[in-house]
């Protein structure tokens, strides 16, 4: 494996995982390095906006459905990048039903755990105070094999609301990677089975350079 991948998860979705890896795919071309994007799971539609904003293929990796094809699959995705930024599904350790239950299989826990990736935790912000540090901290201590290497906030109300959530994360212990404000326009626009295509939006390269600015 040539390069270096690292997995953006949440505690649920809806969170915001689609709009901060398409910001950091963003934010990472802009700055001349080789990125590109993967998605956990059988999910289609991610993956066409992270090849459409990191101009790379983007791969589906699927640790329930691909089983043991997963480990070569990662190792070509990483081929020739400085950086896979891998989305997760769902809720970090949400998973298939009746399977170990603190790593359900087909979760990103289960494929952070077997590829020891390191898991950035995208938390929604929106109408938390200190008890962000609880959250995290209950994530980042739930499996011991899961590392979560930090938090990025998102949909935060303020400069304000920022300080505070990130003074009660470093007092727990959790580093805080950053704080996404809270902005309608950077919206990834859903609808019934999930998001508009990439190729449906006509915006695209400039929602790319504001999310690049953002990140």
């Amino acid at each position: 494996m040539s390069g270096r991948a690292l997995i953006l998860a949440a505690p649920h979705s809806g969170a915001g995982k689609t709009t901060l890896t398409l910001a950091l795919l963003a934010a990472f071309r802009a700055a001349g390095r080789r990125v590109a994007g993967a998605k956990i799971g059988p999910d289609y539609l991610d993956p066409g906006f992270h090849a459409a904003v990191s101009g790379r293929p983007a791969f589906n990796l699927d640790p329930w459905a691909m089983g043991a094809a997963c480990a070569p699959l990662l190792a070509h995705a990483l081929e020739g990048v400085d950086l896979l930024l891998i989305e997760a599904a769902m809720g970090l350790f949400d998973g298939m039903a009746g399977s170990a239950p603190r790593r359900p299989a087909g979760s990103a826990a289960e494929f952070a755990a077997r590829f020891r990736l390191p898991v950035v935790l995208v938390v929604d912000a929106r109408g938390m105070g200190q008890s962000v540090a609880a959250l995290a901290r209950g994530f980042a201590a739930f499996d011991p094999e899961v590392e979560i290497a930090g938090v990025i906030l998102n949909r935060v109300a303020s400069p304000r609301h920022a300080f505070m959530l990130k003074e009660a994360l470093e007092a727990a212990g959790i580093r805080c990677w950053g704080a996404f404000p809270r902005e309608a326009a950077v919206g990834i626009e859903s609808r019934h089975l999930g998001l508009v295509q990439a190729e449906e939006r006509d915006d695209l390269e400039p929602l790319a350079e504001r999310l690049a600015d953002l990140a």
